[in-house]
């Protein structure tokens, strides 16, 4: 075969891709398969966006190029609902537009990070993070946040992982996979401790529009922030636009005018009718997501209820996200169970080592695109699969 990098064939495929086109071969075999995997929210996106759409295929303008950054306009209403809804002071020349939140944390890592450097991941991680560090040429090192303080990220959990080789550190809050949410004196403290010893933290911020319980504290609301702080997040979830690969970096300018140049050989500009859409989103509709808020709770609170019925498996319900990240008897390998219950029971769960060493005790269940009665009828499923099993 042509030759390939090391640094390439190090990376492995995530699990639920293997566990995606399985599901597939059911539902093609004639099977109900009721998937409780992906990442993704089932709601319509707003109606602004898909207007604003609609009106832009007229414009010349959608079929050519924008700045490599992104359109003025959408970088600038960013910065203004930030400034509005999280205290961030920001201008557009801190802002790059991206396709997606996936291809702002690669933007990120390959603009910070030098081969060899150690990136600190807060665990349990998002499996992409810690594929993009490894692409990047960095090393990443586990921060394993205790499941006995609800997978909440702490100060202390970063700091004994830190050595002078620590480029970056890594934080997702609201969690994915867990659905953690940051408590604010230990994200400020976590800012402050880092930025004196001259670390990078990059911030996926991607959740922040699933705070059930409580606000979404953003590691760029600090006076200083521009100092070593750098935000990525993307309008998939918040706007149920996945697929229209539509996310942001956001950093001091200095940051940026070096991300560029990857920016411009990656791939140009984000594609411009997506970023239509989303400015029109932005404008209109910030906070469109929480008027789901009620039916996500709602979910969270019938799979909570239905999990607790089954005696091999453990959830505290978070406050963010919407995953159940579960205990899983003592023993149970986290892949080969998916797999398992995904071939004998129908139900799509994601194993917990794909988000790091310390999730194999655990599967990842998520109640974005799952209707109450399928989370009901998936709970009923694996209950049966775990009596059998006993």
């Amino acid at each position: 075969m042509p030759f390939v990098s090391a640094r390439a064939r190090s990376l492995a495929f995530p699990p639920f891709d293997t566990l995606n086109q399985k599901a597939i071969a059911l539902r093609q075999a004639g099977h109900r398969v009721i998937s409780l995997g992906q990442a993704v929210p089932g709601f319509p996106p707003p109606a602004a966006a898909l207007e604003a759409a609609d009106h832009a295929l007229i414009d010349p303008d959608v079929h050519r190029y924008s700045a490599d950054a992104g359109l003025l306009s959408l970088r600038q209403a960013i910065c203004d609902r930030f400034r509005e809804h999280l205290q961030v002071e920001a201008t557009p020349d801190d802002v790059i537009v991206t396709a997606g939140g996936n291809q702002a944390f690669m933007l990120t890592a390959l603009t910070v990070l030098d081969p060899g450097d150690e990136v600190v991941l807060a665990a349990p991680y998002f499996v992409n993070h810690e594929m993009a560090v490894r692409a990047a040429g960095g090393v990443p090192i586990e921060a394993p946040a205790a499941e006995s303080s609800g997978f909440r990220t702490r100060w202390s959990d970063i700091e004994s992982r830190l050595t002078p080789r620590t480029r970056a550190v890594v934080l997702c809050s609201p969690s994915n996979p867990t659905g953690a949410v940051i408590e604010r004196k230990e994200l400020e403290r976590t800012v402050f401790e880092l930025s004196r010893r001259g670390i990078t933290l990059i911030s996926d911020e991607t959740y922040m529009h699933f705070v059930f319980d409580g606000t979404h504290n953003s590691a760029a609301s600090t006076e200083s922030w521009k100092e070593n702080v750098v935000i990525v997040g993307t309008f998939s979830k918040s706007f149920a636009m996945t697929g229209w690969r539509v996310g942001y970096l956001l950093a001091d300018h200095r940051v940026c005018q070096e991300a560029i140049k990857i920016q411009d050989a990656m791939i140009i500009c984000a594609p411009i009718i997506s970023q239509k859409a989303v400015e029109a989103a932005i404008r209109d509709d910030w906070n469109y997501i929480t008027r789901f808020h009620g039916e996500l709770r709602r979910r969270r609170t019938v799979l909570g209820d239905a999990i607790a019925r089954i005696p091999a498996l453990h959830w505290a319900p978070t406050a963010g996200g919407f995953f159940a990240f579960v205990r899983i008897p003592d023993g149970q390998d986290s892949e080969q169970l998916a797999a398992a219950i995904l071939e004998r029971a129908h139900v799509v769960t994601i194993p917990g080592a794909s988000f790091g060493r310390c999730g194999e005790r655990f599967l990842r269940l998520s109640y974005g695109a799952a209707s109450v009665d399928e989370l009901i009828e998936a709970c009923g499923r694996l209950g049966e699969f775990f009596a059998r099993e006993r």
